[in-house]
């Protein structure tokens, strides 16, 4: 996979979720191997996710050196994933992933990816229309 097939993925798996009412994506291409992808999903509960990726392609696939998934409602967050090299998560045995939660708690977390935020808030935030 390279970073234009994953633009691709990306699109169709939020046009995926029935969840979702709209989205934007913004690609920042660097280079032909590096990118920056930032955008927003809205949902039909009026909630969002923020998120922004910094991608390279490797041998056979993508690396992804940074992440960050917001989800909020207005300004709420509700939580958010990422892997920032914050001094505050070093003790974490997942470090540098984590989550940060409602509470101002901060969870361990493995590195995560789009579909499993997606999946998360469809789950667990918004009930999903059949």
């Amino acid at each position: 996979m390279n970073i234009n097939d994953y633009i691709i993925y990306l699109e169709s798996l939020i046009n995926s979720f029935s969840i979702v009412s709209s989205y934007n994506l913004t690609i920042d291409r660097k280079t032909k191997d590096i990118a920056f992808i930032s955008g927003n999903i809205e949902f039909r509960d009026g909630s969002i996710l923020d998120f922004k990726e910094f991608l390279e392609n490797a041998e056979h696939s993508i690396e992804k050196y940074k992440y960050a998934y917001n989800y909020r409602i207005a300004s709420d967050i509700i939580f958010r994933y990422d892997n920032a090299l914050d001094p505050k998560v070093k003790a974490l045995k997942t470090f540098p992933n984590h989550k940060h939660l409602r509470n101002n708690e901060i969870a361990e977390s493995k590195q995560i990816d789009l579909k499993d935020v997606l999946e998360e808030i469809e789950g667990t935030y918004i009930i999903k229309e059949d």
